[in-house]
């Protein structure tokens, strides 16, 4: 036989283990499997050289060194062969991706294997020792055995090419390459002990791709990093496994690394790193980003007092190389039975809760990652109600009543969205508009209403009913988008409706890009419609910019309103009187009582609109409360 591939072989391996024991290790199955791997592939190079050493110098030997050698050198063989499966199955596992069959059915070919092996002192089976070594009759199942588990993990990872990156697709499918390679070579080559070689160079690509300690630790040394984060994390949920999560930030980490500088900042962190290393040694411990840590433990007996500890130490300071520096942190802690929550969110809404505590909270503040986890939920579950509204057109519209200051008639209405969920609940207006906006949805939704508003004025006589126009939100969000004034002329034709019946209303926030204002307003006014500036007073109000765009109401926000009927003064009367100067009508938000109903007429507003007139309501109860009015007037 020819060993000249089997030292180099054997002294890769052993450079490889020695590098991978002496730095950290992630506790997941991944790291065990390639453990595993490692020791195995070793144990089975030293069995296969003693084996067919034995083998060539059979007289030298007792005849049962010769059985039991051979035996356990199969026995490795099949074992190896299947390890390299599960390690594939376990970076699927850590996907979430595995096809269950796969892994459920896996064992049927090496546990008969590995029983034909032990059978054969007395079997004959694989080999016989009749004058030295003989190759039996289900010699060939230890080629059988590799392509099976070769063809099994080749099925598993083509069953998920869309899940994995480029990157996982190559690296998993150059192991299989290679593992399939040696197999032929050991078949063509039966005098060389080649196959060993072709392990080592899949060893090799799993080590740099998958399993090398340095992708999973920060650059900071000592912790891991998020993806080591996400990792350990993503087992615990695959794999129902209970831990405890503590994470922390360091407050206003952005503006100290403006003042103190990257350099002092990182000697800090290094510090803390190399604190939570040597004071926790039985729990992991992960650098995220941006000054947030991340602590997990599946045996941690009291959260409450890891807390503590903590914040003892960052009561003192943090040596630098220019000096010292004090950093207070804030806490978000989880007790998981989290593990109903998938991990990529569970992560995220951590990340998300760190970095608003960074920002807004005072040191030594904790919050619980369940509430947070909740909010996301009911957000998740909202963003479904919209989906699904919009895709089957049913958004709500409800009207509320603007009234004629001077005769008490309605005159106008405002269009409001609403929402509902799955049990016939209204969603606060609030949550979903501004989850619209956020992700995109916002211009399909003002369509839907503009279109049903629409809809509603064809399909009712506003002149018996006293209805004059009706007023629709354009959301700033919406603004943005160049088609809107083509997009609503077309809905408008579509219905038949005449751009004076719908004013559209737009806040101040609308009025920050001067130039899209202009030119969207320009746009829209060309083609009929006419404009309400909402909710004047809230935001940096300026009377110049009121002046340079074509509004034809005011609407006065409610806060403004409510604080002028609890003290007045001249401030408000006199910017009636000026916009009155500027032809322009004033309409009075928040209007709750007959005596803000009556300030709000002596200082000449011309329409108001509030709770004391009518919330606001569905269209057909809004038809009928106006026809009830018209017919007692």
């Amino acid at each position: 036989m020819n060993y000249s591939f089997t030292v180099p072989s054997m002294l890769i391996l052993l450079v490889i283990m020695g590098y991978y024991f002496f730095r950290p290790r992630l506790p997941i199955r991944l790291n065990r499997a390639f453990l595993a791997i490692l020791v195995i592939d070793i144990c089975t190079e030293i069995l296969e050289v003693a084996s067919f050493r034995l083998n060539e110098t059979w007289p030298e030997h007792a005849t049962a060194l010769l059985w039991v050698v051979n035996v356990l050198y199969f026995i490795f063989v099949y074992v190896r062969s299947y390890m390299f499966f599960v390690f594939t199955i376990s970076v699927l596992d850590s996907k979430s991706l595995i096809w269950s069959r796969l892994r459920i059915f896996s064992p049927i070919v090496y546990v008969p294997c590995v029983l034909i092996a032990l059978s054969t002192p007395w079997t004959h089976w694989l080999f016989r020792i009749e004058d030295g070594f003989h190759q039996g009759p289900l010699y060939w199942t230890i080629f059988a055995c590799d392509c099976c588990y070769l063809t099994f993990a080749t099925i598993g990872i083509l069953r998920h090419l869309k899940e994995l990156s480029a990157h996982e697709i190559i690296s998993l499918l150059a192991i299989q390459v290679i593992l399939k390679a040696g197999i032929v070579a050991r078949f063509l080559l039966p005098n060389i002990i080649v196959m060993n070689t072709f392990c080592l160079m899949a060893i090799v690509v799993i080590f740099i791709s998958f399993l090398n300690p340095d992708l999973y630790l920060s650059e900071r040394g000592y912790v891991y990093n998020l993806p080591a984060f996400h990792a350990l994390l993503a087992e615990c949920w695959q794999r129902k496994k209970p831990c405890r999560v503590l994470g922390f930030t360091i407050q206003n980490y952005n503006e100290h690394r403006e003042i103190f500088g990257g350099k002092q900042m990182d000697d800090a962190l290094i510090g803390i790193n190399k604190y939570l290393l040597e004071t926790f040694p039985h729990l992991c411990s992960f650098y995220l980003r941006g000054g947030s840590y991340a602590m997990v433990g599946q045996n941690e007996p009291d959260l409450a007092e890891l807390r503590k500890t903590l914040s003892e130490r960052f009561t003192g300071s943090w040596k630098t190389g220019a000096g010292e520096l004090r950093l207070g942190i804030s806490f978000v802690e989880a007790d998981m039975d989290l593990m109903n929550c998938p991990s990529d969110r569970l992560v995220n809404t951590l990340m998300i809760s760190l970095d608003e505590l960074s920002r807004v909270a005072e040191p030594d503040t904790s919050r619980s990652l369940m509430d947070s986890i909740d909010e996301i939920n009911q957000k998740l579950e909202i963003r479904r109600c919209l989906e699904k509204s919009l895709d089957r057109d049913e958004l709500e519209v409800f009207l509320q009543p603007l009234m004629d200051s001077k005769t008490g008639k309605r005159i106008a209405a405002e269009a409001l969205v609403r929402l509902r969920d799955d049990n016939g609940n209204l969603i606060r207006p609030d949550l979903f508009i501004s989850m619209a906006e956020q992700e995109g949805y916002i211009v399909r939704l003002g369509e839907q209403v503009l279109a049903k508003v629409c809809r509603f004025i064809r399909d009712h006589d506003m002149e018996a009913l006293g209805v004059q126009w009706i007023n629709v939100n354009l959301s700033p969000v919406q603004f943005m988008s160049r088609d809107v004034p083509s997009r609503f002329a077309e809905i408008l034709k579509e219905y038949h409706v005449d751009e004076k019946m719908i004013h559209l209303e737009i806040t101040e926030q609308s009025m920050i890009d001067f130039s899209l204002l202009r030119d969207q307003i320009t746009g829209l006014h060309d083609n009929g419609f006419e404009f309400s500036l909402d909710d004047y007073g809230s935001g940096y109000s300026n009377l110049s910019r009121v002046r340079q765009y074509p509004f034809t109401n005011i609407k006065i926000d409610m806060e403004v309103v409510w604080n002028y009927c609890k003290e007045k003064d001249m401030l408000l009367p006199a910017l009636v009187e000026g916009f009155k100067r500027m032809n322009l009508s004033i309409t009075a938000e928040g209007i709750e009582t007959e005596e803000m109903a009556g300030a709000m007429k002596d200082i000449s507003c011309d329409y108001l609109q509030g709770y004391y007139f009518s919330q606001p309501v569905p269209m057909d109860e809004f038809v009928e409360q106006t026809m009830q009015m018209n017919k007692a007037c």
